[in-house]
């Protein structure tokens, strides 16, 4: 069983970053997950190349998590998207003709930014998977121009739109192959939205399927865990792709920082190629304690060789040379 913990702190101290990294390395991690916006690479390209170079040195991985790109995916910080805010005429409009603070998935000129800004930084820095976390499922029908041209039935707009997303997913997954077959691409899913997973097991080039087990902040029973985590890693064994819990040790109240444990033992039971967490993060009545108890926890996975060959230290190309961005 691999580990992977999210690091969504700051690159701007390496001394601090590779203290870090080292102590995520000691408990078995083989990965980390370094959440991008869409403001933070054209400002700090010198902090995220030595922040990820210093990842690899530890023995650390990196993937990436595509941080609210048009407000269409999760990212710690809760800043809008500059693409949705600067090109209006791509936001979801529903049957009323209202606005909604996404941009549709279906506008072409989206999907050629979006793409040449994950080849741009696939291309750029040693990285080694691309993450999509909790994308926005659509819930809202879009009838936007472009949805309406593609589908001019109205009556199949919903399920149409519902295709897109797959489609487009299909898409990134492929662009992000062609830069390099040997990246990984993984899909987070909240609970209630597994009903996507026999749709997300279609996609040739999605390599894992994994769930953010987030029992408290959905005000559900702990026991939801093993639950959710089962249905994932059924529905992923099947087609040969990889599963990956996330474990909650954020957002903790006293009783449920006494909970963790429970947390953790249910996704063990659900049995994943992958468990994951994060490092120190927030908002818990005790973030030392719960810290140490998610470092006691991860031990108990039986842990694998601790270095992983990496002549080749930098994905995707052996010389890297910057190019002109966007």
């Amino acid at each position: 069983m691999d580990i992977t913990v999210a690091y969504f702190h700051p690159l701007f101290h390496p001394e601090v970053v590779k203290r870090d990294f080292e102590q995520i390395r000691a408990l078995g991690a083989g990965s980390i997950v370094y959440a991008l916006h869409e403001q933070e690479e054209p400002r700090w390209p010198r902090d995220l190349e030595r922040g990820f170079l210093l990842a690899q040195q530890a023995g650390l991985k990196v993937h990436i998590s595509m941080g609210r790109f048009g407000n269409l995916f999760a990212g710690p910080s809760l800043m809008p998207s500059w693409y949705t805010f600067h090109h209006p005429q791509s936001q979801v409009k529903d049957r009323h003709g209202r606005s909604h603070d996404m941009t549709c998935f279906n506008h072409e000129d989206f999907r050629t930014w979006l793409f040449k800004e994950v080849e741009y930084c696939l291309s750029t820095y040693p990285v080694h998977g691309i993450l999509i976390d909790q994308p926005r499922i659509p819930d809202i029908t879009c009838f936007c121009p472009v949805c309406r041209a593609l589908c001019p039935d109205i009556a199949d707009l919903q399920h149409f739109r519902r295709r897109s997303m797959v489609e487009f997913f299909n898409e990134l997954f492929a662009c992000v192959k062609r830069v390099n077959r040997h990246i990984k691409t993984s899909i987070v899913l909240l609970p209630q939205d597994l009903v996507l997973l026999e749709e997300l097991v279609s996609i040739a080039h999605l390599d894992t399927i994994g769930c953010d087990l987030f029992w408290q902040v959905l005000g559900e029973d702990v026991a939801m865990v093993e639950q959710w985590g089962r249905r994932v890693v059924e529905a992923v064994c099947q087609s040969g792709k990889r599963s990956q819990l996330w474990l909650q040790n954020f957002n903790l109240d006293e009783q449920g920082e006494q909970l963790l444990e429970s947390s953790f033992t249910g996704i063990l039971r659900a049995e994943p190629d992958e468990i994951a967490c994060y490092y120190f993060w927030r908002n818990n009545a005790n973030p030392e304690w719960v810290w140490r108890q998610t470092q006691t926890l991860l031990r108990r996975i039986p842990r694998r060789q601790l270095h992983w060959q990496s002549a080749l230290s930098r994905i995707p190309t052996e010389e890297t040379v910057r190019k002109p961005h966007h």
